[in-house]
């Protein structure tokens, strides 16, 4: 079987200087803190990608502010490689509304301790920017 990295999009949505964080609901990593992200379908853009996620994670309709780098993950996740296309976005509609991914949806200033590790260097990253 040919292993092929997973790419996916993060979505940093940020309200003044925090930014919103979902606990998960499942494996891995089930009751971590997590940003919104979600993988990026064949033949999808990634701008489309980066708006679909947010609203399946969060309820909210983004706009993307602006790309924020490319991350790399490798033996840090157990499903597996992991490209990660990192965007700032802003709500511009809808309601917060945790999904069946995500049970609870909350605002941090800083990553929490019981934030999924990798994803930490990204939050951390999108403050300063």
């Amino acid at each position: 079987m040919k292993m092929v990295p997973i790419v996916s999009v993060e979505v940093l949505i940020i309200e003044g200087n925090e930014i919103l964080l979902g606990r998960r609901s499942t494996e891995p990593f089930k009751g971590m803190w997590q940003l919104t992200g979600g993988i990026l379908y064949y033949n999808e853009k990634i701008s489309e990608s980066v708006m679909r996620v947010a609203k399946r994670e969060t309820g909210v309709d983004v706009e993307i502010v602006k790309f924020l780098k490319v991350y790399e993950y490798i033996n840090n996740d157990p499903r597996g490689h992991i490209i990660a296309l990192a965007h700032i976005a802003k709500i511009i509609g809808g309601n917060l509304t945790p999904n069946p991914d995500n049970y609870e949806l909350e605002y941090f200033k800083m990553p929490p301790k019981d934030m999924i590790p990798y994803q930490k260097k990204i939050f951390s990253d999108a403050l300063t920017q």
